[in-house]
């Protein structure tokens, strides 16, 4: 018995635990960027989802309530003409109070810091400019190989609550490179 034991502490402390690098790593419920959009919904779910343009229309994004899981939404960005529905941003919500987003907030973040390696970790909040009144997030972005993980905690002003039905939320959403790039450069020009 003494054997068995020692055997099972020399194999345990040899073991090597890694953690993530590159943005495809990291998953929300199972999704990661890079898969494939029908491995987790129908083609008809797809494309009946709230859709997400831009002026420049080489990417596209749909959302898609879950009936299932954490989150009460999901968001993603396509390709446009790819009927694989690969995966370039994946955004997860759950719409919760203000304060109760940054308490939840706070834990994704340590979370997914445990999970993958190589994090820059900026923290900021953002106001909504304009029509959007007293709204404003608490962000948190972490820069990772491949793209960013962005999580953050929205507040709509009473007015937008009231006449847009906009709901106080937690977002947690990653998106990589191409994405990114496509959507700093091209997506509003």
């Amino acid at each position: 018995m003494r054997a068995f034991i020692a055997v099972l502490v020399l194999i345990f402390s040899f073991q090597s635990w890694t953690k993530a690098d590159d943005i495809r790593d990291f998953e929300i419920e199972g999704m990661s960027i890079g898969d494939s959009a029908l491995d987790f919904f129908t083609k008809l779910e797809i494309e009946s989802g709230l859709d997400v343009v831009y002026k420049n229309d080489e990417f596209y994004g749909k959302e898609i309530d879950s009936n299932s899981g954490i989150y009460q939404k999901y968001s993603f960005t396509f390709k446009k003409g790819d009927n694989k529905f690969l995966i370039y941003q994946l955004k997860g919500i759950i719409f919760v109070t203000f304060n109760e987003c940054l308490k939840k907030k706070e834990n994704v973040v340590k979370d997914i810091k445990k999970v993958l390696n190589n994090i820059n970790e900026e923290s900021y909040t953002g106001d909504y400019q304009g029509a959007y009144g007293k709204s404003f997030a608490e962000v948190t972005d972490l820069k990772v190989v491949g793209g960013y993980i962005r999580i953050w905690c929205d507040t709509f002003d009473k007015n937008l609550e009231l006449t847009k039905y906009w709901k106080d939320s937690l977002n947690v959403d990653a998106s990589n490179a191409e994405y990114l790039d496509w959507l700093n450069n091209k997506a509003y020009k």
